[in-house]
């Protein structure tokens, strides 16, 4: 059991490297990519908290596994954070102008991590996709396709950036960082579910 926690953790730092350091949609797509092929066979390669809430939606995983996995994930995004720091002196802010509106960005974050998570299930549920290579490869690509939108669509990354943030500068982001790239991807996923159940038997 220790070894599913702990790949998440080691999958989920090596992707918010991807998406703090790199900052480009190939690179992060192409870093999912890779750590499903190296860990899927070990925790089912979530590295997000939003696929670890619809899977726990699925029941696929029970509270416990499925909190664990949040805490793992939020700390090696954490540890990322800590790197991409010391590297660049600066912080990885969330992109949000204090007092904007947050409707449209969390609407964001929501529907393209709904696409997302959709396609997690499908790769890993359906019969003529599950225990092949295939779906490496579409995850991979669906991540790359919604990155160019510029969102996060990952909420340990958001949640490392908020207590990352909070311990360097002694301030906490407002409540709509949190709202837009926390709440909205945990939307999306349970939207995800719902469409996933409803089409799956079609």
């Amino acid at each position: 059991m220790m070894k599913r926690y702990a790949m998440e953790f080691v999958g989920t730092f090596f992707l918010t490297l991807a998406i703090s350091l790199i900052a480009n949609p190939i690179a992060i797509g192409l870093m999912l990519m890779a750590m499903i092929y190296v860990g899927g066979h070990i925790s089912g390669a979530h590295f997000n908290p939003a696929v670890s809430f619809v899977s726990f939606i699925q029941n696929r995983l029970n509270l416990a596994t499925a909190a664990t996995y949040v805490l793992a994930q939020s700390l090696g995004a954490m540890l990322a954070l800590c790197l991409f720091m010391m590297i660049t002196s600066g912080n990885f802010v969330l992109d949000m102008v204090p007092g904007s509106p947050i409707i449209g960005p969390m609407s964001i974050e929501a529907l393209l991590t709904l696409v997302f998570c959709w396609v997690y299930l499908a790769m890993n549920l359906m019969n003529r996709y599950k225990d092949t290579a295939i779906p490496g490869i579409i995850i991979g690509l669906t991540l790359l396709a919604i990155a160019t939108a510029g969102g996060l669509f990952n909420p340990a990354v958001a949640i490392a950036s908020i207590v990352c943030g909070a311990i360097k500068e002694g301030t906490i982001s407002g409540m709509g960082s949190v709202v837009v790239y926390v709440v909205g991807p945990l939307l999306g996923a349970f939207g995800a579910s719902l469409l996933f159940n409803h089409f799956k038997n079609e």
